[in-house]
């Protein structure tokens, strides 16, 4: 049975530890982690598990995997000296991704570590198709070939979602979204959309790793105050193909801006990296 450690006791990483405790077969909870130790402490209590005093505690026990579930910062933080480790990590903070420099040191940190750097689909799917689709490009420059006019491969990820999702955004600078009518608030790049919407947009920066790259890759942003449901449309195009994807999840009812179903995918990838049946 393999060990897996989550950094981060909040709303998701309470649900991705407890679906480790209960009832993930082949993987075994050997702990949590979290900034705040009690809320650390607390969980492990709950659940059985040991809570690490530090990330050295936590790098001792040298486990298999390790979820992140606690934010950009504490990826930028903790992911390199995991792989380098020869711990994998799940990434949940795709919009890390945008950070050219830092995704170049940890390929390396996983070459080195002999591990491997997961990008958890959260609350989106398609990342196979996107992954054929930027490998079929990689394929044509290895052979010196260009993509037929129109041929192209792009992205765009149009975001909607209730304003108190969005309210806080550095983009905003402090202003309140409407209560009482949708607002177009943002159009641009994967790249310019992570700075702005730091905790809202992770999921496109992730679609744009997986696919087109962050400045071929679109994004928009709306405010629509009538949503029940965090809404994100996925287009991708090139080399013949196209596809259009929808996907709507309840936030969660902790943290507005995060959707439970993050928290599943990580589970699910785990069940499914355990299995002798696989899927991609």
């Amino acid at each position: 049975m393999k060990s897996v450690a989550v950094i981060g006791c909040g709303a998701l990483g309470t649900l991705i530890s407890e679906g480790l405790a209960l009832d993930l077969e082949g993987w075994n909870l050997a702990g949590v982690f979290a900034r705040t130790a009690s809320s650390a402490q607390a969980l492990a209590e709950r659940l059985g598990c040991r809570a690490f005093a530090s990330f050295e505690e936590l790098l001792a026990a040298r486990p298999d995997m390790v979820v992140e579930a606690a934010g950009g910062e504490a990826a930028r933080i903790y992911a390199e000296a995991v792989l380098r480790s020869g711990s994998s990590f799940i990434l949940l903070s795709g919009g890390v991704l945008a950070d050219a420099s830092l995704v170049c040191r940890l390929r390396e940190a996983a070459e080195q570590g002999g591990s491997v750097l997961y990008v958890a689909s959260g609350a989106i799917g398609g990342f196979d198709l996107m992954r054929t689709l930027a490998f079929r490009g990689r394929q044509l420059a290895r052979r010196g070939q260009m993509p037929l006019p129109g041929q192209e491969l792009s992205a765009r990820v149009d975001n909607r979602k209730a304003p108190a999702s969005l309210n806080g955004a550095p983009f905003l600078a402090g202003r309140e979204l409407p209560a009482d009518r949708c607002v177009d608030v943002f159009s641009g790049t994967a790249a310019e959309a992570i700075a702005g919407f730091p905790k809202n947009v992770n999921v496109a920066v992730a679609a744009a790793s997986a696919s087109a790259g962050m400045e071929r890759t679109a994004v928009t942003v709306v405010s629509d105050p009538a949503l029940t449901e965090n809404t994100h449309r996925v287009h991708v195009q090139g080399f013949g193909v196209r596809a259009d994807m929808e996907f709507a999840s309840l936030p969660d009812s902790e943290n507005p801006r995060s959707s439970t179903m993050t928290a599943w995918s990580v589970l699910a990838l785990l069940d499914e990296l355990s299995s002798p049946l696989r899927y991609f």
